[in-house]
C-alpha cells in the first residue's frame, strides 16, 4: 500500500484507539516508559479473531485483571476499548461497569466533566466531525453516544486542556510542530511495513482480505466499511500502540496515564476494592506496567469483548459516500 494511503488508514486508526475528549493529551515521560511497556510479557489488549482460512471475523478488545501478590486486597480491571464500535459492544461494556465500586474513565476536559446520556456532539470540533465521518464510513457508533457515563460510580480520571497545554509548552512544542510530526512518524512507519507487507506477500496470497484497498474508491463502494474494518483491525493487531508513532505516544499516553494513576491511588485511600480502568487499548501497556511498579499487581485473568464484526453483511448496503451526502453522520 502506498506511503499516503497507509497514512490515511492509520491516521484514522489513532482515533479509534486513543482519541476521546475535546484535544489531544500532552506526555512528558512516556517515552521513557515506553520499552518497559513492550516487554516480552505484556499483555494483548487487542486482537483479531480468525477463520480456519486464516480471514477476520471480528476485532476485540479485552478486559484484564490485577491483583496483590498475596491474593487478598484491591483488584483492578483495565478495560481496553476502542471508541467507535458495534452498539452491542458498548452495550455489554455498560453492563459490565456497573460491578465495580468505582470506574475510572477518559476524558480530555476540565476536571470532574461528566459526559450526557447519549454523548455531546460538537458540530464546530475537527474531532468530532472526523468521528462522525469515520461513524459513516465504518458502519459503527460512537462510544460517547452509548457508554452512560452519568452513573455514580464513574469517577473521570483524565487531564484537562489546559494541563496538556502546558505541558506542551514546557517542551517547547505547539500546534505545527506537534502535527509535522506526527506526519513524519506515520510516513517512517509506512515505508518500513511497505517492505514487510511485500515480504509477506507470497505468504498472505488467496486470501480473502489480500485485494488492495482504494480509499476513495471506496467511498463508492457498498462492501466499504467492512473492508475498511478489516484493514484497519489488521494493523491494529499487527502494530499495537507502536503503530501510533512516538510523537502520538508522547501527545495522548504516558502522562494521561500517570493522571489517571494519581486518580487511582486516592480512590484506593479511600477504601474502593473493585476498580476498573476504562481507557482506550492503546493506553494499556503503560497502564499494565504501573501497575506492576507502582502497585506491586499482577496479571490474574481477561476475557475479551468483540468491538467490530468484520464478516461481510448480506442484503443491501448503502455506499458511504450516500450516507454522507444525506448527511448520516
Amino acid at each position: 500500500m502506498p506511503p499516503s494511503r497507509k497514512f490515511a488508514v492509520l491516521a484514522l486508526g489513532v482515533a479509534c484507539l486513543v482519541w476521546t475528549g475535546r484535544a489531544p493529551a500532552d506526555d512528558a515521560p512516556a517515552k521513557a516508559r515506553l520499552p518497559e511497556a513492550k516487554k516480552k510479557d505484556a499483555t494483548k489488549f487487542l486482537r483479531v479473531k480468525r477463520d480456519a482460512k486464516d480471514n477476520p471475523l471480528a476485532l476485540e478488545t479485552a478486559t484484564v485483571r490485577y491483583v496483590p501478590a498475596t491474593g487478598e486486597g484491591v483488584t483492578v480491571d483495565l478495560i481496553g476499548v476502542v471508541h467507535i464500535g458495534e452498539k452491542a459492544y458498548y452495550d455489554a461494556l455498560n453492563k459490565k461497569m456497573e460491578q465495580y465500586d468505582v470506574l475510572l474513565y477518559e476524558l480530555v476536559a476540565p476536571e470532574g466533566t461528566r459526559v450526557p446520556k447519549g454523548g455531546k456532539r460538537e458540530g464546530g470540533n475537527p474531532l468530532s466531525l472526523l468521528q462522525g465521518l469515520m461513524k459513516s464510513v465504518l458502519d459503527l457508533e460512537l462510544q460517547l453516544e452509548h457508554i452512560d457515563y452519568t452513573k455514580k460510580n464513574f469517577v473521570h480520571a483524565d487531564l484537562s486542556p489546559e494541563k496538556m497545554a502546558e505541558a506542551m509548552r514546557e517542551r517547547g512544542e505547539d500546534a505545527l510542530t506537534v502535527a509535522l510530526s506526527v506526519v513524519a512518524d506515520f510516513m517512517r512507519r509506512a515505508n518500513v511495513q511497505e517492505q514487510k507487507k511485500a515480504d509477506k506477500a507470497k505468504a498472505a496470497k488467496g486470501r480473502e482480505d489480500d485485494e488492495e484497498i482504494d480509499l476513495m474508491g471506496l467511498l463508492l463502494d457498498p462492501n466499504a466499511a467492512v473492508k475498511l474494518k478489516r484493514l484497519m483491525a489488521e494493523q491494529f493487531e499487527s502494530e499495537g500502540e507502536a503503530g501510533l508513532g512516538p510523537t502520538l505516544n508522547n501527545i495522548l499516553v504516558a502522562d494521561r496515564n500517570k493522571a489517571c494513576m494519581k486518580v487511582l491511588g486516592k480512590e484506593m485511600a479511600k477504601g474502593k476494592k473493585k476498580i476498573g480502568i476504562f481507557y482506550g487499548a492503546a493506553h494499556m501497556p503503560d497502564f499494565e506496567q504501573r501497575l506492576r511498579d507502582e502497585y506491586g499487581l499482577k496479571k490474574d485473568k481477561e476475557e475479551w469483548q468483540t468491538a467490530w464484526e468484520l464478516k461481510p453483511k448480506r442484503g443491501l448496503n448503502v455506499p458511504p459516500l450516500l450516507k454522507l451526502l444525506g448527511g448520516d453522520q
